[in-house]
């Protein structure tokens, strides 16, 4: 009687079982666990391709469009303002990501955008840069309390939260809601990630 495992066969077996395992915790495992890399499934219901009907003429000539989502307006856009709000570098921030075993950190450079209480555009140059820096100057007396809420939120988000293109423009609206609130008016109204990278 020969033996069933020999070398020969038992090494691929257990090479086989190995492979099959590591597919399935990257299929099933949840993603809150760490994993090589992750696995995302886009839902194909946010995307609906739309067809005209009618004349067959007119449906040749017609070309497919694509519904999307429509962006929301930047908290605390007003109509007749100033063509550009003044623009307030923050420093970097490095953060660990809310990932099992703080494996992953993200280091974020930030701009913020912000709007006055007035409208500076009608004033004289020397009055409006003297206004604006008296505003900055409003605004570094909170910069504790916006950096802490920016390392905060940044802190408290997974891989998958930001790694896409709409995760990231979530994210920026969740920093300018948290910060308006904390300004007690919309006065962020764009928010600029001049520097992001996930290690």
């Amino acid at each position: 009687m020969k033996k069933f495992l020999t070398p020969k066969i038992l090494v691929p077996v257990l090479g086989i079982i190995i492979l099959l395992g590591g597919a399935l915790y990257i299929l099933l495992a949840p993603n809150s666990w760490w994993k090589p890399f992750y696995i995302r499934v886009e839902d194909q219901a946010a995307v609906a391709t739309i067809q005209p009907q009618g004349d067959v003429s007119v449906q040749q000539a017609t070309t497919t469009q694509t519904v999307q989502p429509q962006s929301a307006q930047p908290v605390g856009y007003f109509e007749g303002r100033q063509p550009l709000g003044i623009m307030y570098a923050l420093d970097p921030k490095v953060v660990n990501l809310a990932e099992p075993g703080g494996l992953r950190y993200l280091k974020a450079t930030i701009t913020l955008e912000l709007w006055p209480l007035e409208d500076f555009s009608s004033f004289e140059e020397e009055e409006r840069t003297t206004a604006e820096e008296e505003f900055l100057e409003t605004i570094d007396d909170r910069r504790p309390k916006i950096d802490d809420i920016i390392t905060s939120l940044l802190s408290s988000k997974t891989f998958n939260d930001i790694a896409t293109i709409e995760g990231k423009e979530q994210l920026k609206e969740e920093l300018a809601t948290a910060i308006n609130d904390s300004l007690g008016y919309q006065g962020v109204v764009n928010i600029y990630f001049t520097d992001f990278v996930i290690q």
